[in-house]
C-alpha cells in the first residue's frame, strides 16, 4: 500500500496474495531475496491516466488492458497471468431445449445465455453454477466443458477474457417462460431478464449471430 502511494499517488485495498518468488539477493552473498505478488484494486476513482511526482521525478502512470499477451518490465510480470479474468459460457439444457434470455428494458440487446467473469476465489464449475443461477434463478449441474480458450478464440474471435463454455443440464419441469431479476454484484445486477426455453432445432441467434456451440449441442443430444 505504501509502495503504490509513493509510486503513483493511489490509495488502494489489497485484494489476494498471487505468489512468491525468491532468487538470490544482490545484496547480501548468499542469501535469497523474496519477493511476493500481489493484487491490489484503488480505493476509489481514478483517471486513465495521470502525471505523479517523486522527488523532482515525474512518472507517467496509466491503466492498460489486461490480457494474455501483456507484458510490463522484467519479472514483474511473473504473475500476470493470474490476473487475467476468466469468463464462463453456459448452455444449459432442459432435454432437447436450450435456455437463452432478454433484457426487458433492453429491447435491442440481442438474445444470449448465461456468461460471466469469475471470480478470483472461485473454480471455473463454481462460476457456471452462480452466474447460471443469478441471471435466471435456475439450478443445473456442470456436464463437461464444450470449449476451452483456444477453441473459443478458434469459434468467436479473440477476447480481452480467458474464455470457457460449458454445457450444463437443469431437472425437468418448471416453467417455459418468466422474467428474472439479476442478483449479484455484476454490472447487469438489477437488470430484469425475461428467459425462455427454445427447441435446439430452433435456437435464435446469440449475441446476434448463429451459434456454433448450440449447433454441438444440438447434434449431440438426441431427439426425445
Amino acid at each position: 500500500m505504501r509502495e503504490l502511494q509513493e509510486e503513483t499517488g493511489l490509495e488502494v485495498d489489497v485484494v489476494r496474495e498471487l505468489g512468491t518468488q525468491r532468487q538470490p539477493s544482490w545484496r547480501v552473498p548468499g542469501l535469497q531475496d523474496e519477493n511476493h505478488f500481489l493484487q491490489a484494486t484503488p480505493a476509489g476513482p481514478t483517471p486513465a491516466e495521470w502525471d505523479h511526482e517523486i522527488e523532482g521525478d515525474v512518472f507517467h502512470c496509466r491503466w492498460m488492458q489486461l490480457t494474455a499477451d501483456t507484458q510490463v518490465y522484467g519479472k514483474h510480470g511473473a504473475f500476470l497471468h493470474a490476473l487475467v479474468r476468466k469468463r464462463v459460457v453456459a448452455y444449459v439444457t432442459r432435454g432437447h431445449e436450450l435456455l437463452v434470455f432478454d433484457h426487458r428494458d433492453q429491447p435491442d440487446v440481442p438474445t444470449q445465455v448465461p456468461a460471466g467473469r469469475v471470480d478470483p476465489d472461485e473454480s471455473l464449475e463454481e462460476g457456471v453454477l452462480r452466474e447460471v443461477e443469478e441471471e435466471t434463478g435456475v439450478s443445473v449441474t456442470v456436464v463437461v466443458e464444450l470449449a476451452g480458450p483456444e477453441k473459443f478464440g478458434e469459434l468467436y474471435g479473440p477476447s480481452v477474457h480467458e474464455s470457457h463454455a460449458f454445457h450444463a443440464v437443469a431437472e425437468p419441469g418448471g416453467p417455459d417462460n418468466w422474467e428474472h431479476q439479476v442478483r449479484g454484484s455484476g454490472v447487469d445486477a438489477g437488470f430484469v431478464f425475461t428467459c425462455r426455453w427454445v427447441p435446439l432445432d430452433d435456437c435464435p441467434p446469440l449475441w446476434g449471430n448463429p451459434d456454433p456451440l448450440a449447433e454441438t449441442l444440438r447434434r449431440s443430444i438426441p431427439e426425445p
